[in-house]
């Protein structure tokens, strides 16, 4: 009975990318722990946007939720949030993560389509609360 309803559930894949190594294992750790039960959940974490993008990740048949890490030396996060927001044929939500805290440069990652911001340090519980919200609004 379990494999059918884990059958008929949808994929979430869901990528991290920070280059901070112990922040992508807190937050795989987070993810795990969250009840997430609607979607199939598929967590990768990546320390750059090149090696996101090699990976091919976002051709995987399902729904895709990154965490981004607004300050990489590789490929900085407003630079992967352009590059898969301007690929319309893809729905794929957002949430940056950064240190950049300025009223402009986080206006300018919502004008580029992030789903939501959340600056560095975190309170584990609000970026609970905030996943939580951008999942709600892919379930519909």
């Amino acid at each position: 009975m379990e494999t059918s309803r884990h059958q008929n559930k949808r994929k979430l894949f869901i990528s991290i990318i920070d280059n901070d190594v112990m922040i992508q294992t807190m937050l795989v750790r987070i993810l795990k722990m969250m009840n997430i039960d609607q979607f199939e959940i598929d967590i990768k974490a990546y320390e750059d946007g090149m090696q996101f993008f090699e990976s091919k990740r976002l051709d995987d048949p399902g729904e895709h939720f990154l965490i981004v890490d607004g300050i990489m030396p590789v490929m900085d996060g407003i630079e992967i949030l352009q590059k898969v927001k301007s690929d319309l044929s893809k729905q794929v939500y957002v949430l940056m993560l950064s240190g950049r805290k300025r009223p402009n440069e986080i206006n300018k990652a919502l004008k580029l389509g992030a789903d939501d911001y959340v600056t560095k340090p975190f309170s584990i519980k609000e970026l609970q609360t905030r996943v939580q919200q951008i999942i709600q609004r892919m379930k519909q």
